[in-house]
């Protein structure tokens, strides 16, 4: 998504899976610039450490909260 998000950089471009599906919030990226409140479901997704920082990272899992704007499918 161009421009300002609150979607953390360092998920960008990576496969996670989807936990919990929330209910629909206000997204704030249009909002804020009066384009529209523009709601959307948010989903947790969980990421592991290695696709996030490599083989060589601590082993662990990040939940990270994201507007359904923000996915992408993965094949």
């Amino acid at each position: 998504m161009p421009g300002h998000t609150r979607l953390p950089g360092y998920v960008r471009g990576h496969a996670g899976v989807v936990d919990i599906v929330q209910p629909a919030h206000v997204l704030p990226d249009t909002n804020a610039h009066f384009k529209g409140e523009n709601p959307q479901y948010v989903y947790s997704v969980r990421f592991d450490s290695h696709e996030l920082w490599g083989t060589g990272a601590e082993s662990f899992t990040l939940v990270v909260e994201m507007y359904e704007s923000y996915l992408e499918t993965v094949s």
